[in-house]
């Protein structure tokens, strides 16, 4: 059950305003409810989700077991002319998991560092605006430092050569800028009391990354970069799709997407989907995804319910990962590759999306 007496409130204070961005309030949670639902302008300061009050009937969920629930990562997908790069930091709490791959657009050469942790030093930041994310592993460092408030996020990975895979050096920076890109921030109503968070952009990226002898210098002319923090209380079972992509089209403007379908009952009203243009956010309704099943590599396709948006992937590639543990079980799927076809942009304007490099995503979860 959602909690339906905020979203009453909402909608008597000024409509349903889930689609439409609101100011941030100071905090998420006050006296264990999530203060507002929906769409947001500002990040905010306080994502204190272990203040809420969560019951299992009339049981208070202590902290710690409320902390094992939360789910949170830090992902950063970086596209340039010759490259796709992913990077992520998950923190599970029964174990972290993290990956840094690269895969060569001209070559179509993949290759992939990844480590799991039980326990271990491992952080996903609750501040963006000023805080630090972490994993670290023997022969395998990764940091990323977020600086929302000066306008931009670090990426540091030192990891060392190992099982036939070359060593990787970065120093990256997402370029973030409040006054230049409008974020996608969003809270929504998975059941009662139990909310989603995230935080995307995309946005221009400068930097380098040396792997293989070969350095990949990174220019925000024509280099950019995926955004995706979460923080959630996933139901025990769940799964996702979703996907995302950023070009500069014939008008040399920076066009990026977000979808996503599975976790939001109502998800025309209570969705994390939206387009970009030049960093000004346009939010949009309910997107479906169809691909064969069975087969993540096979040509996706992603509509809006309301058939403003209809876009064909084409995966060029995979990252994937299973872990099952018996009631802990994992099935990740992220091919990469091309999208084309139409996407709704700002004041009714159709884009014409052709070879815009991005990504889609399936992850069937007990966890």
């Amino acid at each position: 059950m959602i909690d339906k007496e905020i979203l009453v409130e909402q909608e008597l204070e000024g409509g349903n305003l889930s689609r439409d961005r609101q100011s941030s309030p100071e905090k998420m949670v006050t006296d264990g409810r999530v203060t507002m639902f929906g769409a947001f302008k500002e990040p905010f300061r306080k994502v204190n989700l272990l203040d809420l009050d969560m019951r299992i009937g009339s049981f208070r969920m202590p902290r710690f077991v409320k902390n094992l629930r939360l789910k949170e990562w830090q992902h950063f997908g970086i596209i340039s002319k010759d490259y796709y790069v992913g990077t992520v930091i998950f923190d599970a709490k029964f174990m972290g998991v993290s990956f840094f791959y690269v895969f060569s657009r001209k070559a179509g050469i993949f290759f992939e560092h990844s480590r799991t942790l039980i326990g271990g030093p491992i952080l996903v930041s609750n501040n963006i605006l000023d805080g630090k994310s972490y994993f670290r592993h023997v022969g395998y460092r990764l940091e990323f430092e977020n600086h929302l408030s000066k306008g931009y996020h670090r990426i540091n990975a030192k990891i060392s050569a190992y099982r036939g895979k070359p060593k990787i050096s970065a120093d990256i920076r997402v370029l973030e800028d409040l006054f230049q890109v409008e974020p996608l921030i969003v809270v929504n109503p998975i059941s009662e009391n139990r909310p989603m968070y995230t935080h995307k952009a995309v946005c221009p990226v400068e930097g380098r990354i040396e792997t293989g002898g070969e350095t990949i210098e990174l220019s925000p002319e024509h280099d950019f970069c995926a955004i995706d923090i979460q923080k959630t209380y996933y139901p025990y079972r769940t799964f996702w799709y979703w996907a995302t992509f950023a070009f500069r089209d014939s008008k040399g403007r920076l066009i990026g997407m977000n979808a996503c379908e599975g976790l939001i009952e109502d998800d025309e009203n209570f969705n994390e989907n939206c387009s970009w243009v030049d960093g000004k956010i346009n939010l949009l309704g309910a997107v479906r995804f169809s691909f064969e099943k069975g087969n993540v590599i096979s040509p996706w396709r992603v509509t809006s319910l309301d058939g403003n948006m209809d876009l064909e992937f084409f995966p060029q590639g995979e990252r994937k990962g299973r872990i099952n543990l018996g009631i802990v079980m994992s099935d990740f799927h992220q091919p990469f590759g091309v999208f084309r076809g139409r996407l709704p942009g700002l004041s009714g304007e159709e884009i014409e999306v052709e070879n815009a490099f991005g990504l889609c995503e399936y992850h069937v979860a007990r966890f």
